[in-house]
């Protein structure tokens, strides 16, 4: 298999696009068109795959399971700390410098396998057709570990992670400097081609350190540019939360759609969970502002597949506990402040690696299927 050059990918980025408008003429089936309208209500799966690596056989499977479920989207967390599950000529993660076993292609370097470009857009071409949007999820500034591995291993990379790596934060990117957001695009514009006009594509800005204003303006002014980059290229841009922070919450572009899964950040410190609580903005609140949310409470919503995840009892008690969640629950278990706002319009069942992993993709989705079952059925739970 060869590597296809950018244009083409633009190419076949306008051809579904083509089809797009087809399906809006009645050509083909509109049941085959994936929603991507923000003012719908959007319920969908997350899968890690920087932590497992998910065949596409099996990702296909996923979508299946949310054709049948009518869910709406599918997000693939294409990248963090342990792995860079993705082809990227720019790390140097190519299909030329890999090799393949069974279908498999994997870095020499690092042994871990990844998806090709092909495979991707394979995957996206197939939820389309199934009227899934598939969300690829570049993570960026932080969770930097393996892409700072990729750059490592040539010279002019290893200058360049030097520059862009912040060995004061946590596994992230300096975001104030302006080579950080040149580094950006470029990785994203391997990406962007690969997506009909009107999608979604994830840039997560989660988990990185923002202790005081200058990091906040700093950081709006980063996410805000990436935004522009998105929009130039016809898609909608995804953040998580982390970075919206209330007291530069104005200076956000409103057009951002922001995954919410924590107020507190799940940090082990007092002190840091006492910060995030004081600075960072509620969902309720950015939905005030203007912003539309998911709602992807971490505490419902989030399964780490960890054996002990998948015991008879574990069962019994998550679908207990499950039971009590309705879409307005958005911090942890708590039924203060509730989100009932039209702009909070939808809902994610995350699926996250344990590292280092013991299943394969597809025994974890053989042992998560009853999970993300369960919560795409959950129809009445999603009304506010």
């Amino acid at each position: 298999m060869v590597i296809m050059p950018k244009k083409r990918y633009l190419i076949i980025g306008a051809v579904l696009a083509l089809i797009l408008i087809f399906v809006q003429m009645g050509s083909l089936s509109k049941k085959t068109l994936a929603a991507t309208n923000n003012n719908t209500k959007r319920i969908g799966l997350s899968l890690d795959c920087s932590r497992t690596y998910y065949a596409p056989s099996t990702i296909k499977k996923y979508i299946e399971l949310l054709k049948k479920d009518h869910g709406t989207y599918l997000q693939l967390h294409l990248n963090d700390n342990e792995r860079y599950g993705v082809e990227s000529s720019t790390l140097g993660q190519t299909v030329k410098n890999s090799y393949e076993k069974n279908g498999v292609y994997y870095n020499k370097k690092t042994k871990r396998a990844f998806l090709t470009k092909d495979q991707l857009l394979d995957i996206i071409q197939y939820g389309y057709m199934n009227g899934i949007e598939v969300i690829p999820e570049i993570d960026l500034p932080g969770h930097d570990k393996s892409i700072i591995k990729l750059l490592s291993y040539t010279s002019a990379g290893k200058k360049l992670a030097k520059q862009l790596d912040n060995k004061d934060g946590y596994n992230e990117m300096y975001y104030h400097k302006k080579a950080t957001l040149d580094f950006s695009k470029k990785l994203l514009s391997e990406y962007v081609g690969l997506l009909p006009k009107g999608y979604h594509i994830i840039v997560g800005a989660d988990e990185i350190t923002i202790n005081n204003r200058s990091d906040q303006n700093a950081a709006v002014k980063y996410i805000n540019a990436i935004d522009d980059y998105v929009k130039q290229h016809n898609l909608k841009l995804e953040m998580w939360n982390d970075s919206f922070h209330k007291a530069v919450l104005n200076k956000y572009h409103k057009d951002i759609l922001i995954n919410y899964w924590s107020l507190t950040g799940e940090v082990s410190s007092s002190k840091d969970r006492k910060d995030n609580i004081r600075m960072r903005a509620t969902l309720p609140e950015l939905n005030k502002a203007g912003f539309k949310t998911i709602n992807y409470n971490n505490y419902y919503l989030y399964m780490i597949t960890d054996p002990t995840s998948f015991t008879k009892e574990s069962k019994k008690i998550w679908t207990s506990e499950f039971k009590k969640w309705k879409m307005s629950m958005w911090n942890d278990q708590s039924k203060k402040n509730l989100a009932k706002s039209k702009n909070n319009i939808g809902a994610a069942f995350s699926i996250w690696g344990e590292y280092p992993n013991q299943y394969t993709g597809e025994q974890t989705y053989q042992k998560t299927y009853y999970y993300a079952d369960a919560f795409l059925k959950a129809k009445k739970q999603f009304k506010k």
